[in-house]
């Protein structure tokens, strides 16, 4: 018989002891770490769970670092919204008509009040946090607007706020100070007129007469000799059994340039009993000196609500004309300003441009800059004056498809176009309107005549081509807001966070959106504004002022889109979406937290269990293969 050590593969065994030496030391690792494997490779199958575990826990890692970095942000806008919307409140309470305070303290204190509000307001709107601007859209390198100082006084030549209100005014008042309108009577006459001096923007424009006397006949606003603008006609009864009786009154009402209105009433008095009030006027012996003591009443009162109510509505002017909103161009006053008859466009060269940040270009209020009127069969769409090439839409072409209806404009500047009803249109026909933004780009405005109730896009066929182009003129007003809104875009959008793989975020502001806006306007204003007890316009210029702030910083704007309640309302709505994306994301890196600790750790207990097993076969086989290895015949015997 052969005994030999074949009979037991020694090689063999050395292999399998080898393989649990790998595993009870891969084992010990375990335990010691609680880690699966201490390389990828050693991962096996588990490789690629893994890792892509880890690619999803890195893409939350970088959501939730955006989500604390915005919160930041938004912390500090919340908190600077909040100081602004408590700067309005002060503002809008500090100045009340006819509440001139203590030896007129409150008259004197105000412009000071409101010149620190201001300085508040820039100072928060240019605030950064950690060196990224929030106020100004996308441009987030830079502050978005000048210092105080620098807004109102200018700067280096160009010329601030300030100067803009001394242009305004001076073009508003006219040579004569009565608000560019001039009265006139015909020699033995007792016809008194009052005319606009032109057609243009600036001054008082003439809007409603009455009389309490039948004695008086006026004449409602027409359109005066050209050049002159708009008149109004008062002839008092030459017999004289009609004169005018004392106590009876003329009124008129007047545009201002701020698009507030205002009236002036003169009372008839006999002259037992004039008292020289600025409102009065004496009844002469005869209508023609009736007429002429009204006149010079008259010439006297316009004087005199030139120093007041029209002073504080061109400074609002002014205020509107520096301090820009969207999609329209700072403008001043065109030449010698109390003859001027336009505003012109300013620019960096002459004018401190207030905002500096992102804007949009077209904006829907005003209809991206663009008019529609209607007349008869005749409606015109016209690009606002002055025109400027980066603001608002410019009309490139207009055309039909229709013999019924005719198309006109200049093709080489179709600034204005007209589409005339020849005849009333055949449904399916339709006009096209071609308009071009700042930047280049195009988009045509389609209105489609239809039968019956029209949807966008559609204008209905009236009885006749009058009421067609009543309609049709709706429908482009309507469209035309659209596209304007359209092109405007969300100021929100200008910043964004991406907050998941498909979820971003909006919370940009711009500082000219509107309750920001209204804020430096009226601030300003107030700002340059002075009320010193030696002038008489004094107290009837406060009131003006405060009646406009009042009005301005009105709780009745908060609903509008870009008070500053909405602004805080929309970031109030981006805080939530963060806190949503946040707790998703949280239960989410917990669910991967827990699937990767089941991919790439042990449970030591396990481990321990499996060491003292392997352990005990490990002894075991180290024993056999020693009496193995040391099997002979001798020793088998």
């Amino acid at each position: 018989m052969i005994v030999n050590k074949s009979m037991f593969p020694i090689q063999t065994g050395f292999g399998v002891i080898s393989k649990m030496q790998d595993r009870f030391a891969t084992l010990q690792m375990q335990l010691g770490t609680g880690d699966k494997a201490s390389t990828l490779s050693e991962m096996g199958r588990d490789l690629p769970m893994s890792l892509s575990v880890r690619s999803r826990l890195a893409k939350i890692d970088g959501f939730s670092a955006n989500i604390e970095t915005v919160k930041l942000r938004l912390s500090f806008l919340d908190k600077t919204m909040s100081r602004l919307d408590a700067i309005e409140g002060e503002a809008r309470n500090s100045a009340v008509q006819g509440q001139y305070g203590t030896n007129n303290i409150n008259m004197a204190t105000l412009p000071s009040l409101s010149k620190a509000r201001l300085d508040e307001v820039v100072t928060l709107l240019n605030s950064d946090v950690a060196g990224r601007y929030l106020f100004g859209g996308a441009n987030t390198d830079s502050a978005p607007l000048p210092d105080t100082e620098t807004l109102l006084n200018g700067q280096g030549g160009k010329a601030g706020f300030k100067t803009v209100v001394s242009e305004r005014k001076a073009a508003d008042a006219g040579l004569d100070g009565r608000g560019r309108l001039a009265s006139s009577q015909a020699v033995g006459t007792s016809t008194v007129k009052l005319s606009e001096d032109g057609v243009h923007p600036f001054g008082m424009k003439v809007s409603t007469i009455s009389t309490t006397s039948s004695s008086v006949t006026v004449t409602q606003p027409t359109a005066g000799t050209l050049p002159l603008g708009k008149e109004v006609g008062v002839t008092f009864a030459i017999a004289p059994a009609a004169q005018i009786v004392e106590g009876q009154s003329i009124s008129m009402g007047f545009a201002l340039p701020d698009g507030t209105e205002t009236q002036i009433s003169l009372r008839a008095v006999t002259a037992a009993n004039a008292t020289g009030a600025v409102d009065e006027f004496v009844i002469g012996a005869d209508a023609e000196t009736t007429a002429a003591n009204f006149k010079t009443t008259l010439d006297a009162k316009l004087v005199q609500v030139g120093k007041n109510v029209l002073a504080g509505a061109s400074t609002f002017a002014a205020a509107e004309n520096f301090y820009n909103g969207a999609g329209e161009p700072v403008l001043r006053v065109q030449g010698s300003p109390a003859t001027a008859t336009a505003l012109r466009v300013a620019d960096e060269t002459d004018t401190i441009m207030w905002y500096s940040g992102q804007s949009p270009s077209v904006a829907a209020q005003g209809l991206g800059r663009l008019g529609v009127s209607a007349a008869t069969d005749t409606v015109t769409l016209t690009e606002k004056a002055p025109v400027s090439a980066k603001h608002g839409f410019q009309i490139s072409a207009v055309s039909a498809d229709t013999a019924n209806i005719d198309t006109t404009y200049t093709a080489a500047d179709p600034s204005s176009v007209a589409v005339k009803f020849n005849s009333v249109p055949v449904a399916g026909e339709a006009v096209d309107v071609t308009l071009t933004d700042p930047s280049g780009t195009s988009r045509t405005v389609k209105l489609t005549a239809v039968v019956g109730k029209a949807g966008p896009g559609q204008f209905v066929i009236g009885a006749d081509v009058n009421s067609t182009a009543a309609n049709f003129s709706t429908a482009l007003t309507s469209s035309l807001s659209e596209a304007a809104a359209t092109a405007q875009g969300n100021p929100r959008l200008s910043v964004t966070a991406q907050v998941d793989d498909s979820t971003r975020v909006p919370y940009g502001i711009e500082a000219n959106e509107s309750g920001l806006l209204r804020m430096m306007r009226t601030l300003s204003s107030l700002s340059v504004e002075t009320y010193p007890d030696s002038d008489t316009s004094s107290k009837d210029r406060f009131d003006t002022m405060a009646r406009r702030q009042q009005s301005e910083l009105s709780e009745s704007h908060n609903s509008e889109a870009g008070s500053i309640e909405i602004l805080t309302m929309e970031l109030a709505v981006a805080h939530n979406a963060l806190d949503n994306s946040a707790k998703r994301h949280t239960d989410y890196k917990s669910q991967l937290d827990n699937l990767l600790s089941d991919v790439e750790t042990v449970s030591k207990e396990d481990v321990a269990m499996e060491i003292m097993a392997l352990q005990t076969r490990l002894q075991a086989s180290y024993q056999v293969t020693s009496m193995v290895s040391k099997l002979s015949l001798v020793n088998f015997l």
